[in-house]
């Protein structure tokens, strides 16, 4: 679990500092908007008043901690699926491998779900759900070998892939407005609203 990183420490900090330690590239009508010296969280929502929610999706999912991106992107994941149905057996199995890891962020929970996303290939909102929580930190290796630690930015990078592939690769009518939705749990997360539990 990160130790020094909490929900708000970079959604406060400058976006010139969260690029520093969690590099992203937003899109050319984003760029414009951007500046370096706001804090994160400001960023975030001059992207979404200028209804550049993939933009802002983005720089939400590198500012929030990592157990709330996580969270974030399970629970957009489950969104997916019609009220009262249950995701396919290998979707809710990395569901719960990245849900179990929020709720204890240990190493064996890091290392199952890493693995559970890798068998399934990376093809499933739910099994980068199941990678973010994978790529949090420790050693992407088996752990015989010598620590390759993941960027500090994949986690991140995974959480707004699974969002993105939630909204555009599932059976949801209407795309753009769920894209809506799905940042505005982001922003709840964000502001404490809602607990990642």
């Amino acid at each position: 679990m990160e130790n020094s990183v909490t929900n708000t420490t970079l959604l406060l900090n400058s976006f010139k500092d969260l690029l520093k330690s969690r590099p992203l590239e937003l899109g050319n009508e984003a760029l414009p908007l951007v500046e370096d010296q706001k804090p994160s969280i400001e960023v975030v929502d001059t992207l979404a008043e200028a209804e550049l929610t993939s933009d802002a999706i983005k720089v939400l999912a590198h500012a929030l901690s990592k157990p709330r991106a996580v969270w974030w992107a399970s629970q957009v994941s489950r969104a997916t699926f019609p009220e009262g149905t249950q995701p396919p057996n290998e979707d809710e199995i990395a569901l719960k491998a990245a849900e179990d890891w929020v709720r204890k962020p240990d190493e064996d929970l890091r290392r199952a779900a890493m693995k559970i996303a890798d068998d399934g290939g990376y093809k499933s909102a739910a099994s980068l759900a199941a990678a973010a929580a994978g790529w949090s930190g420790g050693s992407m290796g088996s752990p015989e070998f010598d620590p390759a630690p993941p960027p500090e930015n994949l986690t991140s990078i995974a959480v707004g892939s699974s969002i993105v592939l939630s909204v555009y690769d599932s059976n949801v009518e209407d795309p753009e407005e769920f894209l809506v939705k799905a940042y505005k749990l982001g922003r709840a997360l964000a502001d404490n609203e809602i607990e990642a539990l």
